[in-house]
């Protein structure tokens, strides 16, 4: 239980790296809002600031930042975690892991850690977050929950990573999206004109050379496609959209804190990454109504149930995303379907997950106070 009016609320301290424009880090804000939302001291802290997730938290959690030195970071987390001593700690992406149980380990307080993973590749990003995936085998034993958010990225952490297989676990994302939505009838949408919509950062995982190839494939006409997001790509895609010559069919506007305006007057969803543990965009556009096409990665094939709710396709064929997608704005099909499969991802459905695990942990903080991530300045 998180408290009562007898009890203090039970304190959560959230951390990643920043509020910037990942799935991870909105999920990260929303997580943390949905938790003060339900009576629980919630802090969040974070080693940068970024603002393209901040309106996602609410303003009354407390907001602390560390720096970007990771071993000042790591020192400034040992400082607040002995002020404030949350029952809770749960990390997020990369060295965050690792930082959040050394803090932890040499603070002393009896604060459990609960640490997630959200990529297949993020280890190739920075040498402590190789190091956070090449010490699994520690910081999962040190740690009391390891979360994955697909079944594929457990498989992968478990049997490639030689995380604890007891004490990791699966837990779907929760994808915040607006709960106002309107979703359009089946003739609304096929009426809609021919706009593909493909959301998320502009980086070589999410493919989108492949997807704009397959637009020059397309043969449905006026058909026209939206990239929502910023990376560094960006020039990579923008000579490639020259090459092809399809400027006036191909539009990057940029990273959009709020996309649901692009998912209203889109007709078909397109994701085309050769990697995606999860996709929290491929709910928020199901959430919408929207008509599925995507690689067959771990985390949509979970979504759409391998192809019940969706079209998959092979990664880095351009030939089966274009037809893929002329099949789609042909028949857009019946959007409540989608929806309805969209609310299985619904925060009302998905925090509780959450709050399970958080209960389990207390509940095992109780029996046993002093274990838990200590064990690591032990070893």
């Amino acid at each position: 239980m998180h408290g009562n009016a007898l009890m203090r609320p039970t304190s959560l301290l959230f951390y990643t790296h920043g509020l910037v424009d990942g799935g991870a880090e909105r999920l990260w804000a929303c997580l943390a809002t949905a938790f003060k939302e339900r009576g629980y001291d919630v802090r969040f802290v974070q080693d940068f600031e970024a603002d393209d997730n901040r309106a996602n938290l609410r303003s009354d959690i407390p907001l602390h930042t560390l720096g970007s030195n990771h071993f000042r970071a790591t020192w400034r987390l040992v400082k607040l975690l002995k002020q404030f001593k949350p029952d809770i700690a749960i990390s997020s992406v990369g060295g965050s892991n690792t930082k959040l149980l050394a803090a932890i380990a040499y603070s002393g307080v009896p604060t459990k850690a609960i640490i997630s993973y959200h990529g297949y590749d993020e280890w190739k990003t920075g040498w402590l977050s190789w190091l956070t995936y090449l010490s699994l085998p520690i910081l999962s034993r040190a740690a009391s929950r390891t979360i994955a958010v697909s079944n594929g990225l457990r498989e992968e952490l478990v049997d490639r990573w030689k995380s604890h297989a007891p004490t990791t676990i699966t837990i779907h994302n929760p994808v915040f999206y607006p709960g106002n939505i309107t979703p359009p009838s089946a003739e609304e949408l096929a009426s809609r004109p021919p706009t593909v919509l493909a959301v998320g950062r502009l980086v070589v995982e999410k493919n989108f050379t492949t997807l704009i190839r397959a637009m020059k494939r397309v043969r449905t006409p006026g058909a026209k496609l939206i990239i929502l997001g910023k990376g560094g790509r960006r020039a990579a895609l923008e000579r490639e959209i020259k090459r092809l010559n399809l400027g006036d069919r191909v539009s990057m506007p940029g990273y959009s804190r709020e996309p649901w305006s692009a998912y209203e007057t889109a007709k078909v969803f397109a994701l085309s990454s050769v990697t995606e543990p999860f996709g929290n965009v491929v709910v928020e556009a199901m959430a919408h109504g929207l008509p599925i096409v995507a690689t067959a990665c771990s985390g949509p094939l979970e979504i759409l149930q391998h192809g019940r709710h969706g079209r998959i396709v092979s990664l880095r064929d351009d030939v089966q995303l274009a037809q893929a997608i002329d099949d789609a704005l042909a028949d857009p099909g019946n959007p409540m379907d989608r929806v309805k499969r969209a609310a299985d991802f619904s925060f009302d459905v998905r925090v509780p997950a959450y709050v399970a695990v958080i209960d389990e942990v207390l509940a095992e903080r109780r029996l046993s106070p002093k274990a838990g991530a200590g064990e690591l300045a032990s070893g």
